[in-house]
């Protein structure tokens, strides 16, 4: 990725939060999308954020976040899942899971199974080719946060390539014995891969933030 859009997406993933943040509002609360109450498992917003253009949607939600990380802090306070849609109901296909604290602050990038989101399983390599394009575009009030996802995915390229092959390597493994197929249907199974989403480190990595301190 050029050095010029490197630097856009690293400022789109700043800007955005402080903008909320000087408004009173941070990144976990503008992702309920004016919702008074978070309820457990709810889509918000309810019919998503979608982007027919680019062929990606997005949703924020809550679910059983003890039993994925245990007493890991800071906790989680949701998560994001995103995808590319498919021609047809059903043919979705999931990229990754971004989980947020309460103060919006990102957390971890998450893989999982096929069963928790369904739709079409596409192997490591090929989302990996796709990973560039990847782009998520809305109207109104969650607009901001749309470029705000985009600026994370463009910005974790390389994790994300990492993670999905984890994915995959994980799959292989859980299905010695057994059908791919029904490791797709264990309940049991539900995250297959997850890496650290912390933004000032990426940045600094990326050679975009000085060392802190």
């Amino acid at each position: 990725m050029a050095a010029a859009t490197l630097h856009h997406w690293a400022e789109q993933a700043v800007a955005i939060p402080l903008a909320y943040a000087q408004r009173g509002q941070p990144l976990a609360l503008v992702a309920l999308a004016g919702a008074r109450h978070f309820e457990p498992l709810r889509h918000y917003p309810v019919r998503d954020m979608v982007d027919p253009l680019h062929g990606t949607r997005a949703y924020y939600h809550s679910h059983d976040a003890m039993a994925r990380w245990g007493n890991a802090e800071p906790a989680e306070h949701g998560h994001f899942h995103l995808f590319w849609d498919g021609a047809h109901p059903g043919t979705h296909v999931h990229l990754a899971a971004l989980s947020l604290d309460a103060r919006g602050q990102p957390l971890r990038w998450f893989a999982t199974n096929r069963w928790v989101t369904a739709g079409r399983w596409v192997d490591a390599a090929a989302l990996v080719r796709r990973l560039p394009t990847f782009q998520l575009q809305v109207r109104g009030r969650l607009a901001p946060l749309a470029r705000w996802l985009t600026a994370m995915v463009q910005l974790f390229a390389d994790e994300l390539a990492a993670l999905l092959h984890e994915r995959d390597a994980a799959l292989a493994a859980a299905s010695r014995g057994r059908s791919r197929r029904s490791v797709w249907a264990d309940r049991r199974i539900e995250v297959l891969a997850h890496t650290d989403a912390a933004l000032a480190p990426r940045l600094q990595r990326l050679g975009l933030l000085g060392p802190a301190g």
